[in-house]
């Protein structure tokens, strides 16, 4: 019969920041006949992206030295190196007997591109990240005038691929992202769905994610006041919603290795809290100890600075929080000034605010914004702004941001892949990887 060829092993030799650069792969080739032909071929594997959305690289001839002229089971290696990764790798193994050839494939796990260098910079960046796209997705198709402009590097994705959501978590890290705020709807068993894949993708090790808690979603879509008018989180009704999802949140998210934690405590990101019109002191105290009872002491971050930016700052209102942010900073409404004075005006204003009650400040920055094609796929009534995509602003107000970062040394960009709002900075055909490389070269990250 012809050979037999199994036990593929895989084993990194040299591996600097989480990327792999030289490895050794070994099989075993079993025959009843001695074996007169045996190669291996090593070539790049990523069946579900495009060549662009990672480094070429020539297939590689494995030496596997002579070939013994015996019947028997016998282990071959060989070594390979200056691996450029960015996919996984496939082994192309042929042996041949008197009887017959054998041919196997075996599959590498995903070899990163890039080196982690997520706590290079002293601050610990967080991305608002989405795991919600299909192939093909609606959000990514027929800008009107922008066409292939938003499409992104890794072409028309599903968020359930392994292979994108190691891409995802390769570029993010290797460029200085720290952490994925997850989008979280609660309101279905999807929110759940849509995580598995992050959670079960070989690269999570590499990154820490947390629950950003789709207020909105759950409660009621946006309005044209972006946000939750009239709901009372004092209704009970409402907070029994509410405490039930922060159970099932803790449950199932908090004690994982990779989750967020601030001194040791759960980070959630709440969105849309500014747009709740109630105390929202009392129930999340009360949200507080009904997970303090489940053995958790969550770090709440409330979205509160983006509607009531320029405004008058409820002080009492922060007490609810650890820490208080903005979904996209400065904001994107037509009346906003948003000169670099302006902002670090406004920054100091909230930072002030939020000390005095002893909350930290979490400062947020875009690359731009533009819902239009929202409202014109019937998504959303009313769009909330637009403002230019930019490498130039984005560069200004993450300058900006480093001058506010607090104690917990947390920043936010909105958005890695907010596709349908125009805030991405994925990498993406047109502009590549400069809104990455912005992020790096003015946080000071290494690579």
């Amino acid at each position: 019969m012809p050979p037999t060829i199994s036990n593929f092993n895989w084993q990194p030799s040299r591996i600097v920041n989480g990327k792999v650069y030289d490895a050794t792969m070994a099989f075993n080739v079993e025959s009843t006949t001695p074996i007169t032909s045996l190669n291996a071929t090593l070539e790049g594997y990523a069946p579900t992206i495009p060549p662009r959305a990672y480094p070429a690289e020539n297939p590689v001839t494995l030496q596997l030295g002579s070939v013994p002229q015996t019947t028997s089971v016998t282990t071959y290696s060989a070594k390979v190196t200056n691996l450029k990764g960015g996919k996984q790798y496939k082994l192309i193994t042929q042996a041949k007997n008197q009887v017959g050839l054998q041919t196997a494939e075996f599959e590498t796990p995903y070899v990163r591109e890039l080196e982690n260098i997520a706590e290079s910079t002293g601050i610990l960046v967080g991305a608002t990240y989405h795991p919600w796209f299909e192939n093909p997705c609606v959000h990514y198709c027929h800008w009107p005038e922008l066409s292939d402009n938003v499409m992104p590097l890794l072409g028309l994705y599903n968020s359930n691929d392994p292979l994108v959501v190691s891409k995802h978590i390769d570029w993010a890290t290797g460029f200085g992202i720290h952490h994925f705020y997850c989008s979280y709807n609660a309101s279905s068993s999807l929110g759940d769905e849509r995580l598995r894949a992050l959670l079960a993708n070989s690269l999570l090790g590499d990154i820490k994610f947390a629950i950003l808690y789709e207020t909105s979603m759950r409660l009621g879509g946006p309005s044209e006041t972006l946000g939750l008018p009239g709901v009372n989180l004092n209704d009970p009704t409402i907070f029994s919603i509410i405490q039930s999802d922060f159970a099932r949140i803790a449950r199932n998210y908090f004690p994982h290795s990779s989750y967020l934690t601030i001194n040791g405590r759960p980070v959630v990101y709440i969105y849309a809290t500014g747009a709740i019109v109630s105390d929202i002191v009392t129930p999340f105290a009360k949200l507080r100890q009904h997970l303090k009872g489940l053995g958790f002491e969550p770090y709440f971050i409330g979205d509160e600075m983006e509607i009531r930016w320029g405004e008058r700052i409820d002080s009492k209102r922060l007490q609810a929080f650890d820490a208080v942010t903005g979904y996209t900073l400065p904001p994107a409404g037509p009346n906003t000034d948003r000169s670099a004075s302006a902002v670090r005006a406004e920054y100091s204003r909230w930072r002030s605010a939020a000390h005095a009650v002893g909350v930290e400040l979490i400062p947020s920055v875009s690359p731009g914004y533009d819902d239009r094609y929202l409202v014109q796929i019937g998504q959303r009534p009313k769009s909330f702004g637009y403002v230019p995509r930019s490498t130039e602003f984005f560069k200004t107000n993450l300058e900006i941001a480093k001058e506010f970062v607090d104690k917990s040394r947390m920043l936010k960009i909105v958005s890695w892949d907010e596709w349908g709002e125009n805030s991405y900075i994925e990498p993406s055909v047109a502009d590549g990887f400069k809104y990455l490389q912005t992020l790096r070269d003015t946080l000071g990250g290494k690579s």
